[in-house]
C-alpha cells in the first residue's frame, strides 16, 4: 500500500505529484467578516500554507483579502500556498461547474485553486437568485435535483484542462460513490474530505483511499467542540477527556495537539477551525513530537463510528418531482448522507407510473439507512 505522507510528515502527496500540507485552517465560518479575515492572517503569519475554503461558507471575499494582504507584505508567496475550494450543491449541472469555479476565483482574487472539490455527492435545485444557497418550495423545504454525479465530475475535469485548478477531488463521498467516479475518471481523484475525529476513525475509508492513491482530509478533527447542533446522547467532548489530557502531559502538549497529531500521524490532512490567534498558532505546533504506538492504540480505542457533522444544513430537503426510475440517478442518491449524523430530513421520491399494453405496474423505491447512516435506495416492481 502506498505511503502518501512525506518523509518529514508535513505534507501528503497528491496523485498529481503536488504536495498538500498536512495541516491547514478550516474557514467555516466566522460570525463577522473581520473575524474570518483576522483568522486567515493569523494563520498565514503562523506558518500555515493550507486554507480550506468553500463557496457555501460565504466568506470567500474576506479570505481572498487576507491572502492578498499577506502576499503584499511578504508573509507568503502564492506559489507556496495551497488553497482548496468547493463546488456547491446547486451548481452540479455540467454547464454550471465552470462558471461556479470562475466566480469563486474572481471573488477571492485568484488565478487558480490548488484543489477544487465537490462539496456533497448530491445536487440541489438551482435557486432563481444566484446569491442564495437553496431553492425552496412553497413549504419552505429545500428541493433536490437529479444530476448524475459522474456528469458533474466530467465537468470538473475540464477545469484542470483549462488551468483553473491544479487538482480535483471530493467531499463527503462514500466508497461506493468514489468507485463510480473512478470508473470514468480521466483526471484522478486527488482527495476526499470527510469528517474524521476520535469518535469516527474512518479506518475503512482511509484504507480505500490509501490503496487507490487518494489523499484524505479530516474536517472537524477536534469533534466540533462548539457545535450548536449537539444532541442528547452524543458522546462527551474530547478536549477535557482525562485520558487525552494524560497523553498530552507526556509530550508537553494540549489535548487538541494530541488529537491533531494522531490524525496527521495516520497520514490524514487536517483542517481544524479556529478564530482565536493563540489556538491557531498552537494547532500547527504538532510536528516536533511523535505519538508512541501505545498512545496511538489508546486513541484508536475511542472510535464509536459516531458522526458529529451533517444533516442540520439540509433539514427539510426533499424531491417532489416525478421521475421514471430510468431517468432518476438512484445510484447517486445511495449513501448521500455519508458524513451525516442528524438524518432529520425527509426525501420523497415519487416514481412515475408506467403502463404497458398488457398490464399496468409501478416501480417504487425502498429507502433505508444502513449502520453508517448512509442512505440506500433499492427498487422493486409491483405487478
Amino acid at each position: 500500500m502506498p505511503n502518501l505522507l512525506s518523509d518529514d510528515g508535513r505534507n501528503v502527496r497528491l496523485p498529481t505529484g503536488k504536495l498538500m500540507p498536512v495541516l491547514g485552517l478550516g474557514t467555516y465560518t466566522g460570525d463577522h467578516a473581520d473575524q474570518v479575515y483576522n483568522a486567515c492572517v493569523a494563520a498565514l503569519k503562523s506558518g500555515y500554507k493550507l486554507l480550506d475554503c468553500a463557496y457555501a461558507y460565504g466568506n470567500e471575499e474576506e479570505i481572498g483579502r487576507a491572502v492578498k494582504d499577506c502576499i503584499k507584505d511578504g508573509t507568503i508567496k502564492r506559489a507556496d500556498l495551497f488553497i482548496t475550494n468547493k463546488l456547491w450543491n446547486t451548481m452540479h449541472r455540467p454547464e454550471d461547474v465552470r462558471p461556479a469555479c470562475e466566480r469563486s476565483l474572481k471573488t477571492m482574487g485568484l488565478d487558480y485553486f490548488d484543489l477544487y472539490i465537490i462539496h456533497w455527492p448530491f445536487a440541489l435545485a438551482k435557486p432563481d437568485d444566484p446569491n442564495q444557497f437553496f431553492k425552496l418550495d412553497d413549504e419552505g423545504k429545500k428541493i433536490m435535483e437529479n444530476v448524475p454525479i459522474v456528469d458533474t465530475w466530467k465537468a470538473m475535469e475540464t477545469l484542470v484542462d483549462a488551468g483553473l485548478c491544479k487538482a480535483i477531488g471530493l467531499s463527503n463521498f462514500n466508497i461506493s460513490q468514489m468507485e463510480r467516479i473512478r470508473a470514468i475518471a480521466k483526471h484522478p481523484i486527488s482527495n476526499n474530505q470527510v469528517e474524521v475525529q476520535l469518535y469516527l476513525s474512518q479506518v475503512e475509508m482511509l484504507q480505500y483511499c490509501t490503496k487507490n492513491n487518494i489523499t484524505m482530509t479530516a474536517y472537524s478533527p477536534l469533534y466540533a467542540p462548539r457545535r450548536v447542533w449537539q444532541k442528547e446522547g452524543d458522546p462527551p467532548p474530547l478536549l477535557d477527556n482525562e485520558t487525552i489530557i494524560a497523553i498530552g502531559k507526556k509530550y508537553g502538549k494540549s489535548p487538541a495537539q494530541v488529537m491533531l497529531r494522531f490524525q496527521a500521524q495516520r497520514g490524514i490532512a487536517i483542517v481544524p477551525k479556529s478564530f482565536t490567534p493563540s489556538r491557531i498558532k498552537a494547532n500547527i505546533d504538532i510536528f516536533d513530537f511523535k505519538l508512541e504506538d501505545e498512545d496511538m492504540k489508546t486513541l484508536h480505542g475511542f472510535n464509536k463510528d459516531h458522526r458529529s457533522i451533517g444533516g442540520f444544513a439540509f433539514e427539510g430537503v426533499k424531491s417532489t418531482k416525478t421521475y421514471s426510475i430510468s431517468g432518476f440517478d438512484v445510484e447517486a442518491m445511495n449513501g448521500f448522507t455519508s458524513g451525516v449524523s442528524m438524518v432529520t430530513f425527509t426525501i420523497e421520491v415519487l416514481p412515475k407510473i408506467r403502463k404497458s399494453h398488457r398490464a399496468g405496474y409501478k416501480v417504487a423505491p425502498t429507502i433505508r439507512l444502513d449502520k453508517q447512516n448512509c442512505l440506500n435506495i433499492s427498487v422493486r416492481n409491483y405487478a
